[in-house]
C-alpha cells in the first residue's frame, strides 16, 4: 500500500501509479502481506476492488448500492469519466477465488471533472451507483469534515485499506490489505485530508480509491478515500498521502443517494417540554439519522407558526437507523409566555422538521391590589396592598400624588421584594403630607414580565376646627384606624400639645382649643396585641 508526491508539496497522482494493469496481476503469485508494511484484510467488507478496463483500483463500499472511489479510477484513456462498464468485486474477498462482480449504473463526479495529468488534482472523488445490491456493508456512516479536522489535529491513527501493490516493483494484490497510519494537518485541496507515511510503509499503486476508516464507539466511520501519496512506492523527503472526504461534497452525496432511491432523509419527531420554569425549559425530540450523521436542532419563538423572531439551537447528533432520544435546555425565556418550538434534523440528504409544540413558562406579570390607606393623620398615612409575584422575582412600590392622573408624583416608596407564588401583604408609612389635601395613591410591582399597576385609591388628610370636640369613636374614624376587637383604648395628648388640645377625663372626648398641631399618642389593646402610634392633628 503506498502512493507518491514530488518535493515541495506537489502531489503526484496515483491515477496510473495506483490504477495498475490487471493482466500481469492475474499471473503473479500472491505475497504474504499485500501492502507495504501492512497486513491482510480479507473479510473486511469496507473495501472493494474495482476494474476499469485493464486498470485496477480500490473503493469503499458505503451502502449496498454505493461505492466511493477516486475519480481518476473511473476515467477513460482521454481522461474523461468513462461510459463503459466498470466491474466491482464483492467486498473484502480474494478476487482470484471470487470472480463474480457487479457493474455500475451511474458514476457521479464533480461536473466536468477530467484527469489532467499524473499529478494530484482537486475533487478526485467519485461515487459509483451499482446496478444491483452488494451484501456485507460494514460502514456505518460518513465522517463529517469537522470530525476529520479534529482527528487530523490530534494525529489520530486510522486504517487504510486497498488492493494495491506490496512494493514499488511488485504486482497488485488479489486480497485486501490494511495499514494503520496517523492523520496529519496539511490538506492539499478543499475537501481533502492527509496522513503520514514512511519510506517503507504505506499505500501503493492500486490503492487509489481505497477506504480510510476509523471506529467511533460501535460505528465504523468512513473518513475518505485514497487519492495520491509518496512513500514506499515513490521516494520523497516527506512521505505522506492525500485523500478526499465524501461529506465535503454534499451535492454529490445527495445526487448519488437520490439515484439509489434510498430513504436517507432523517426522521424527526418533536417531543415535549419538561422542567419548565420561569425562564428555562428542556426540549426533547426523537430522531433517526438513516446512516448519515445527522444534526438535531430546535427552533423556538413566540409565534404559533414560528414566524418573526426565532432562535435555533443545536441539540446534538444522531446516526444509524434506530430512533434516538435527544434533548437540550434553553434559557433566558420570558416568564408567563407561551413558547412554540419544533425539532429539526439535518444530514447530507437535507433537512426535515417535526410538528410545532408549545409550552408556557411559569410566572408572568405580578398581581397587584391597592388595599387601603390607614392611620391617616394631618401629615402622614400608612398605605397597604397585596402582591403576588407569580413565581418571578418582583419589586413592589407605592406611588402617591395630589393629582389624580399621577402626572406629578409627590413620592414613590419601595415596599419590598416579593418572590414565589404566594400573595404578600405590604404596607409603608408616608410622611410630610399637606394637611387638608386629597392624595391619590396606588401600589405597583415590576418583574421580568413587566409592570402591573393597582387601582387608584385616595384619602384626605384631616384638619380640625378649634372648639371641635371628638369622641374616641369619631377620632378613630377620622384617622382611619381599624376598631375591630379593641378591648382598651388610651388617647393622650403630648405635653407640647396642651395649648392646642386636651382630653376630658369624664367624657373621654378630645377637644381642640386653638390653631396649631395637636400631637396625640394612641395606645390600642386588642385581644391579641397592643400597639401605640403618635399622630399629628392640624387645628385651624
Amino acid at each position: 500500500m503506498a502512493q507518491s508526491h514530488t518535493p515541495l508539496g506537489v502531489w503526484r497522482r496515483v491515477a496510473t501509479a495506483m490504477c495498475v494493469a490487471v493482466t500481469s496481476l492475474m499471473m503473479s503469485a500472491q505475497p504474504t502481506y499485500a501492502v507495504v508494511g501492512g497486513s491482510s484484510a480479507v473479510g473486511n467488507t469496507a473495501v472493494v476492488r474495482i476494474l476499469n478496463g485493464s486498470s485496477s483500483c480500490s473503493g469503499a463500499l458505503w451502502t449496498s448500492r454505493i461505492v466511493v472511489t477516486a475519480a481518476h479510477c473511473v476515467v477513460n484513456s482521454s481522461g474523461t469519466v468513462t461510459t463503459r462498464p466498470i466491474s466491482i468485486y464483492a467486498p473484502g474477498v480474494n478476487t482470484q477465488q471470487s470472480p463474480q462482480t457487479v457493474s455500475q449504473s451511474s458514476i457521479i463526479t464533480v461536473d466536468g471533472w477530467r484527469k489532467l495529468g499524473e499529478y494530484s488534482q482537486a475533487d478526485d472523488i467519485a461515487f459509483l451507483v451499482l446496478g444491483s445490491e452488494m451484501t456485507g456493508v460494514s460502514i456505518s456512516r460518513l465522517a463529517t469534515t469537522n470530525e476529520v479536522a479534529a482527528w487530523s489535529r490530534e494525529g489520530r491513527v486510522v486504517t487504510f485499506l486497498g488492493y494495491g501493490r506490496t512494493s514499488s516493483t511488485g504486482t497488485s494484490s488479489t486480497v485486501p490489505n490494511s495499514i494503520d497510519q496517523p492523520l496529519s494537518v496539511y490538506p492539499s485541496w478543499p475537501g481533502s485530508f492527509t496522513a503520514a507515511q514512511t519510506a517503507t510503509t504505506g499505500i501503493c499503486s492500486g490503492d487509489s480509491g481505497g477506504p480510510v476508516i476509523t471506529r467511533v464507539g460501535n460505528e465504523l466511520v468512513l473518513i475518505g478515500i485514497n487519492s495520491a501519496a509518496s512513500g514506499p512506492c515513490s521516494a520523497s523527503s516527506r512521505p505522506s498521502m492525500t485523500g478526499f472526504i465524501p461529506s465535503a461534497f454534499p451535492d454529490l452525496v445527495k445526487r448519488t443517494l437520490e439515484l439509489t432511491n434510498t430513504a436517507v432523509l432523517p426522521l424527526v419527531t418533536t417531543g415535549s417540554a419538561t422542567g419548565v420554569s420561569t425562564t428555562s425549559a428542556i426540549l426533547s425530540a426523537t430522531a433517526v439519522g438513516n446512516n448519515l450523521l445527522t444534526t438535531v436542532s430546535f427552533t423556538y419563538g413566540l409565534q404559533p407558526d414560528l414566524s418573526g423572531a426565532t432562535i435555533t439551537v443545536d441539540a446534538g447528533q444522531v446516526t444509524g437507523t434506530a430512533p434516538t432520544a435527544i434533548e437540550t435546555a434553553i434559557i433566558n425565556l420570558v416568564p408567563g409566555n407561551v413558547y412554540y418550538f419544533r425539532a429539526n434534523a439535518t444530514n447530507l440528504a437535507g433537512t426535515v422538521s417535526g410538528a410545532v409544540a408549545q409550552f408556557t413558562t411559569l410566572g408572568g406579570l405580578p398581581i397587584v391590589t391597592s388595599v387601603s390607606a390607614s392611620a391617616v393623620a394631618s401629615d402622614s398615612a400608612v398605605l397597604s396592598g397585596t402582591v403576588n409575584a407569580n413565581s418571578v422575582a418582583t419589586q413592589a412600590f407605592f406611588q402617591y400624588s395630589r393629582l389624580p392622573d399621577f402626572s406629578v408624583l409627590d413620592g414613590t416608596v419601595v415596599a419590598g421584594d416579593v418572590t414565589g407564588g404566594e400573595t404578600a401583604s405590604l404596607s409603608v408609612p408616608i410622611a410630610a403630607l399637606e394637611a387638608g389635601a386629597t392624595y391619590y395613591w396606588r401600589l405597583a410591582a415590576t418583574n421580568a414580565s413587566g409592570t402591573t399597576v393597582g387601582a387608584t385609591q385616595s384619602f384626605t388628610t384631616p384638619v380640625f376646627g378649634r372648639s371641635t370636640s371628638l369622641s374616641t369613636n369619631a377620632l378613630l374614624n377620622n384617622l382611619v384606624i381599624d376598631k375591630t376587637a379593641i378591648t382598651k383604648l388610651v388617647i393622650t395628648p403630648t405635653t407640647q400639645s396642651k395649648p392646642y388640645c386636651a382630653i376630658n377625663t369624664k367624657s373621654k372626648r378630645l377637644t381642640f382649643s386653638k390653631p396649631g398641631t395637636c400631637r396625640v399618642k394612641i395606645t390600642i389593646t386588642r385581644t391579641d396585641a397592643t400597639s401605640t402610634g403618635v399622630y399629628n392633628l392640624a387645628v385651624k
